[in-house]
């Protein structure tokens, strides 16, 4: 398993994520404030946001402006919790995970384009913009990939797609196969990203279909590089 120091975001996202399990929170049960976080976990407003930013993205929580922060759904996450220890990594394993990862992805373009809520694809071009923006200043935009792809996700309009892509992308994350990235690879991404957003807002099934494929086969190269470091 490729090994890296989880940034303080990451650590926070886990210890809400484990309060949410240790208090046995249902879908609909309100969280602590955000200043009540901050105060909890002993850490800045910017690291709790960006930490209830990821939550978000990955559908376990809702923030409600005005009302406060609510738990969406956790059942996939409490499954996975629960079964991740018992997943051995091996390139017969990450393969399938890509071939899993791969056929989400293009469903997901298929419901997006049904659904078509334009509010949420913009989203996608945010996040890919966000990447963009941080690759430049030479950081790796982990993060912001991630949230452009739950974007896809959330632009589906379907809760229970969502948490089953959630459930596949928190495996991933788990493992940081793409931690081997360059930052040359994310501009190239964010190229790819583009002409799927574009294709999306046109409603060309085929060209978006064609475009993620593309863009994810990289999945596999990075898989016999992974196989090679260990």
């Amino acid at each position: 398993m490729l090994l890296r120091k989880q940034t303080l975001a990451e650590v926070v996202s886990d210890r809400i994520k484990t309060y949410i399990s240790e208090e046995k929170c249902l879908p609909g049960d309100r969280l602590p404030s955000e200043k009540e976080m901050i105060n909890m976990l002993g850490v800045s407003r910017t690291i709790v946001r960006e930490a209830l930013k990821t939550l978000q993205s990955q559908g376990i929580i809702e923030i409600k402006q005005g009302s406060g922060i609510f738990v969406k759904e956790i059942k996939l996450l409490s499954l996975f919790k629960k079964i991740s220890p018992l997943l051995k990594l091996d390139k017969v394993r990450f393969k399938e995970l890509i071939d899993t990862r791969i056929i989400l992805e293009l469903g997901a373009i298929d419901l997006a384009i049904k659904n078509y809520d334009v509010d949420q694809i913009k989203q996608m071009a945010i996040w890919n913009e966000a990447i963009l923006e941080k690759a430049k200043k030479g950081e790796k935009p982990k993060s912001e990939d991630l949230h452009f792809h739950s974007a896809l996700f959330n632009s589906t309009g379907n809760e229970t797609f969502i948490q089953l892509s959630s459930f596949i992308s928190e495996y991933f994350n788990m493992n940081h196969l793409e931690e081997i990235v360059n930052l040359d690879g994310y501009i190239v991404s964010y190229k790819e990203h583009q002409l799927i957003i574009d294709s999306i807002m046109s409603k060309d099934v085929e060209k978006a279909k064609q475009a993620m494929k593309n863009h994810l086969h990289h999945l596999y190269d990075l898989l016999d590089e992974w196989e090679e470091e260990n």
